[in-house]
């Protein structure tokens, strides 16, 4: 019994004292909260404490608010003391609004069914718009539906978590009030956040975050540190603020996220690429675009960098900055700075290399580029202007558009010209190096002049003109290299002194591309295409010189070093010449001015005037001389015979006549053709032709060497009381025709036939009437006259067609005939139509006066 009473006493104890612990550990929660003044004197007088307690509270069937707890302690003024407590609020329809957690907590109910509720120890509240605020301690009113922390608490929602000491959170306006040494953290997706990779870091003294607009307010004092990776490349910016705004922005599918930050009040701005030198950027405002990576600068805006020992320094009112796409755009008062050069306008727009050093430029608004060298100093100003650099931070290139002017001011004024450069639409430049000027080009109407000592009696000046000009420099940017004129292209070339051999000369194209001799500024060939034209006007008047026209797809002037003239001009494609009433036309065409001979080639070359054209596979006129020659495959058409002034015996007047050869000479000044080899000539059927043809006009003669063969004229028959015209063929070594005798003299083995008549002679004179008809026709040596079953013979003989009747004369003269016999005499009259021959018995030929004769008889059947 002692034994058993020992340890009764020793088990009360225990639990007296374990009453005790309870009890001053209850008293002493309730002392720890911090209660507001309204609640400093609630009740002590428990009156029930319940295990497993939970209250919903309804108005009208709509849910309040629901309670639920460990255990609850209620006291006689109706408020609970609560263990493992968990409460949720609902809003006009029931719906869920609000969750709270806390190890325990002070109820106070107030009146409309609202209530206070104090939160302690590990205290978190989840909202309905999912955001969760974890502390140590909080006060929740029912009535405003605002939870106040004066202690740390940390908070997440999305993307975004954060920590600052003391918070309000007003649940019913969906804000979160952070009241001091804020600090929020923003990540690209709940998972990464709960990595803790981030990409924002954003401190500040206080912030609002209001959930309803997407926004959080950071005030007094900012500090946005983002961290960015773009194509491999790792970026850090530190932005600084006197307040900034941030801004969420929808995602695709995936929660909002803080993409969007508004900067107030001296801004500064830290931006580091790995490995590159810091981008200062400061501001009195500005807007950061996170998912552009961009920066809109306001109010005193400044860009500083620097690169491969280059400065670069960007001013203006405002500035657009897009760090990823390396461009910037520049308004107010813009101003570019890298290195020597300079920009400036009323607004820039810039693409940027890495390291933010300009690339290319765009400066609109009283535009000026300036470039700074060692010899000289480069201004370009327009309405417009396009700069670009090289890596190194040299400009390369600069284009002014509009009323644009060029000044490149030498550092050395005695040993260098000041140039001024203006025009119209406008003026590009490339350099290369540090600034050695390599090429320019105008835009607008253009000319370049180039002038040449007056040295030589060919000397000639030349000038440029195009819609625009390119001109390309040598390596030592002095000398011209290379021209291009585009656009209604005029090269005009001026003899300084007159000659019979000087033209004014004219080349009009859409474009021309000149080659310049190595030094002094020399055109060496300039090259026109698209349907060129040339115009000489010669500077000394003559009557058979006028002004020439060369017009072709292409053409090309080379120029002579020494006299700076034209030397050689080749048209090419369709060329076609014209000089007063001489044309010509060819594929290609090549005038030299040396022996002033224009070259037809190609394209079946031609060569017409007023009365005759020719063609052949090759001319070659001779424009000093007024000499054609043509080669290979001649061919010509006289218009009519008049043309010809009648130099040939065909028929008609009015007909053309052709004629063709394998090569031909034209003198156009004596009006003489001379075909060679094979030649031929024709009108209708009547033809000649022979080894060799020559029509001289002037004289009215032409002449036929060489195995002639002719069908020129015709004659008329009468037979068995009926007239016909049969046509008369000739042959013979040679053959002259003389328009004022009307005579066509053949010449060596002349063989004439009549139908069936024959002449053969060692030369026969065939006089022709007007109608181009045989008159007579007289025949010597050899003459030997055949007809069917007839033959005469004689040294001498005359055809008269009126009573076509043959005189024959000869030592003897003979006829044979195969049906009468046959008679010899000094001559003999053959009356061809009729079987009668008439017999003189004393001629030059026969002086003994002796006939004979010889009948053939029939016998009498």
């Amino acid at each position: 019994m002692p034994r058993y009473v020992k340890i009764g006493t020793i088990a009360a104890l225990g639990v007296a004292l374990l009453v005790v612990a309870i009890g001053f550990y209850r008293e002493r929660s309730k002392a720890s909260f911090r209660l507001k003044g309204e609640h400093a004197q609630l009740s002590k007088d428990v009156v029930a404490e319940v295990n497993g307690y939970e209250r919903l509270e309804t108005d009208n069937g709509i849910k309040k608010y629901y309670i639920k707890a460990d255990h609850a302690k209620t006291f006689s003024d109706n408020h609970q003391e609560l263990q493992n407590v968990y409460v949720e609020t609902y809003g006009e329809e029931s719906e869920l609004t609000n969750k709270m957690f806390a190890e325990s907590a002070i109820y106070i109910p107030e009146a409309d069914k609202n209530f206070t509720v104090y939160l302690k120890n590990k205290v978190h509240i989840e909202t309905a718009d999912n955001l969760k605020v974890a502390t140590e301690e909080l006060v929740y009113t029912r009535s405003n539906e605002v939870a106040e922390a004066s202690e740390a608490i940390t908070f997440e929602r999305d993307n975004i978590k954060g920590k600052s000491n003391g918070a309000v959170v007003n649940v019913k306006e969906k804000r979160l009030d952070l009241l001091r040494d804020v600090e929020i953290e923003a990540f690209d997706s709940p998972e990464l956040a709960k990595s803790g990779v981030r990409y924002a870091k954003v401190n500040s003294g206080s912030a609002i975050f209001d959930q309803a607009v997407g926004k959080v307010a950071f005030n007094d004092g900012s500090v946005i540190n983002i961290t960015s990776t773009a194509d491999n490349v790792a970026r850090s910016t530190e932005i600084r603020s006197s307040r900034a705004t941030g801004a969420f922005e929808p995602d695709a599918g995936n929660s909002p996220k803080l993409n969007k930050f508004e900067l107030f009040d001296n801004v500064r701005i830290i931006s580091t690429e790995a490995g590159k030198s810091p981008t200062n950027i400061e501001s009195g405002y500005a807007l950061y675009d996170r998912a552009a990576d961009q920066f809109e600068l306001k109010s005193g805006a400044h860009i500083a960098t620097v690169a491969s020992d280059k400065n670069t320094d960007i001013r203006g009112n405002e500035i657009m900055f897009a760090q990823t796409a390396h461009k910037v755009s520049v308004t107010g008062n813009a101003e570019i700075t890298q290195g020597t050069d300079q920009l400036k306008g009323n607004s820039i727009t810039a693409d940027l290399y890495d390291g933010n050093k300009v690339k290319e430029a765009v400066i609109r608004g009283d535009a000026t580029a300036r470039q700074n060298g060692a010899e000289r100093t480069m201004v370009i100003s327009a309405p417009e202007l396009n700069a670009s650099f090289a890596e190194s931070g040299s400009m390369k290139l600069a284009t002014a558009i509009g009323a644009s002017n060029v000044e490149l001011i030498p550092a050395d004024a005695k040993a260098y010209s000041r140039v001024t450069m203006a025009s119209a639409r406008g003026i590009g430049l490339s350099f290369r190096g540090e600034g050695l000027l390599e090429a320019m080009r105008t835009d607008g109407r253009t000319t370049i002049n180039l002038s040449v000592p007056d040295d030589r009696p060919d000397a000639a000046n030349k000038r440029l003109t195009a819609d625009v000009v390119r001109t390309t420099f040598g390596a030592n940017g002095k000398d011209i290299s290379k021209a291009e004129a585009v656009g209604n292209a005029e090269l005009y070339v001026e003899p300084l002194n007159s000659g019979v051999q000087n033209y004014r000369t004219t080349v009009n194209a859409p474009r021309f591309d000149c080659e310049f001799f190595p030094s002094g500024n020399n055109a060496k060939l300039c090259i026109g295409g698209k349907k060129a034209k040339a115009v000489r006007v010669p500077t000394v008047k003559a009557d058979d010189r006028g002004e020439q026209t060369l017009t072709a797809d292409q053409l090309t002037a080379k120029f002579s070093e020494a006299s700076k003239d034209v030397e050689i001009l080749d048209a090419n494609g369709a060329a076609k010449f014209v000089e007063l009433d001489r044309n010509a036309i060819a594929k290609q065409m090549i005038f030299s001015q040396a022996d002033q001979t224009v070259r037809l080639r190609g394209g079946e070359p031609t060569v017409w005037d007023s009365r005759a054209r020719a063609k052949a596979n090759e001319i070659d006129w001779d424009t000093a001389k007024n000499k054609s020659f043509l080669r290979g495959g001649v061919s010509t058409t006289y218009y009519s015979r008049k043309q010809m002034k009648d130099s040939t015996p065909f028929g008609a007047s009015d007909k053309p006549v052709f004629a063709t050869a394998e090569e031909a000479e034209f003198d156009h000044a004596a009006e003489k053709a001379t075909y060679s080899r094979n030649a031929r000539a024709w009108q209708d059927n009547n033809y000649v032709r022979g080894d060799q043809l020559v029509i001289e006009q002037a004289k009215g003669l032409l002449t036929v060497n060489g195995n002639v063969q002719s069908l020129l004229y015709n004659a008329r028959l009468k037979q068995r009381g009926k007239e016909s015209t049969v046509p008369v063929s000739a042959s013979a070594a040679s053959m002259v025709y003389d328009r004022q005798s009307r005579i066509l003299r053949y010449r060596t083995n002349v063989d004439i036939r009549q139908g069936t008549d024959r002449i053969t002679a060692g030369s026969a004179d065939v006089f022709l009437s007007e109608t181009n008809e045989v008159a007579k026709t007289v025949a010597e040596t050899n003459v030997v006259i055949t007809q069917p079953g007839r033959r005469a013979t004689g040294d001498w003989a005359q055809y008269t067609a009126s009573d076509e009747a043959a005189i024959i004369r000869g030592n003897p003269a003979t006829v044979n005939d195969a049906e009468n016999g046959a008679m010899q005499s000094g001559e003999l009259t053959v009356f061809l139509r009729e079987n009668r021959v008439l017999s003189e018995t004393k001629t030059k030929q026969n002086t003994s006066g002796r006939t004979r004769t010889v009948y053939k008889t029939k016998p009498n059947l």
